[in-house]
């Protein structure tokens, strides 16, 4: 590996895997072709498209050789008013990631692409292949250290880099016979068998992603996405903090009232979530998710 390279990953201090590029095994195509066949991408209908390039990394960039895949670790305890997920309390990660990782893919060959959940690219699969961790029951990724508090992005390039595999696990899955997650997941969202969630039931996606009314009957015990799959693991005790200063929780998250959403104009959403990854619920979204609180009884 490049000198310049191998210091510029030494400094970003993160967890990261190098594997070369292939097509994904027909195994993990045709399980997540029967999960879409399913419905239980409910309404994320942007998952249905570009499936050839799901399936095969290299016609998201031809010529790719190589992919580098980072962690970004986004925990960090602070005291907050609302019960918003861990992930979206600081900075949009799309950008704080990308801002991380240029002067990475510029000291590489060749031409590069930084994907951060932007692109049909299988990210935990990868993840998982490299050796930078192991896929739960819960259909997260847990890295060593960090647990499944983790963003995971890619740096796609037709350079050809030394494989760099942090991570050999003794065992293929990580949980055993575990499923605290299964019990205590608030949408009966994740299959005993460990196989994809069913999108519909999550309560993450219905907080975030889903447009329109909430099932009749649901009380929210969470604002904005869900943790609770990642709260009530084993596997996540004693996990360290995040090293990003910049997804520390924003004063403006910090002292966020129920009272001051409910008055929110779409003026004032825009100027307290610009840069924050709750904009993309809307304000209608968050309003809808207000309502239902189950602290509001």
């Amino acid at each position: 590996m490049d000198l310049n390279l191998e210091q510029s990953l030494l400094r970003l201090n993160l967890p990261y895997a190098i594997c070369p590029v292939s097509p994904v095994e027909p195994e993990a195509v045709n399980a997540y072709r029967q999960w879409i066949s399913e419905g239980k991408q409910a309404g994320m209908q942007y998952l249905e498209k570009y499936d050839p390039v799901r399936a095969n990394p290299e016609l998201l960039l031809p010529g790719a050789k190589s992919m580098l895949i980072v962690a970004f670790p986004y925990r960090f305890e602070a005291e907050i008013q609302l019960p918003i997920a861990l992930y979206a309390r600081g900075k949009d990660y799309h950008d704080v990631v990308r801002d991380y990782l240029k002067p990475v893919a510029a000291l590489i060959p060749g031409e590069s692409r930084i994907c951060v959940d932007s692109a049909p690219l299988r990210e935990r699969y990868w993840a998982a292949k490299s050796g930078l961790g192991q896929i739960g029951r819960n259909n997260q990724l847990f890295v060593p250290g960090f647990g499944s508090f983790c963003f995971i992005a890619t740096i796609l390039t037709t350079a050809l880099l030394p494989s760099h595999r942090p991570f050999d696990f003794p065992s293929p899955a990580p949980c055993g016979d575990c499923r605290r997650c299964i019990d205590a997941c608030p949408g009966k969202c994740i299959p005993p068998d460990g196989s994809a969630i069913d999108a519909q039931k999550c309560i993450s996606y219905l907080t975030i992603e889903h447009r329109g009314p909430l099932p009749e009957g649901l009380k929210l015990r969470s604002l904005y996405g869900c943790d609770v799959c990642q709260t009530v693991c084993p596997l996540n005790r004693q996990t360290l903090p995040s090293p990003i200063p910049e997804f520390a929780p924003s004063d403006a998250i910090k002292t966020l009232t129920l009272d001051a959403i409910e008055t929110l104009t779409q003026e004032q959403f825009s100027s307290i979530f610009r840069g924050s990854p709750i904009k993309r619920t809307k304000l209608p979204g968050l309003l809808r998710n207000a309502q239902q609180l189950v602290i509001r009884s």
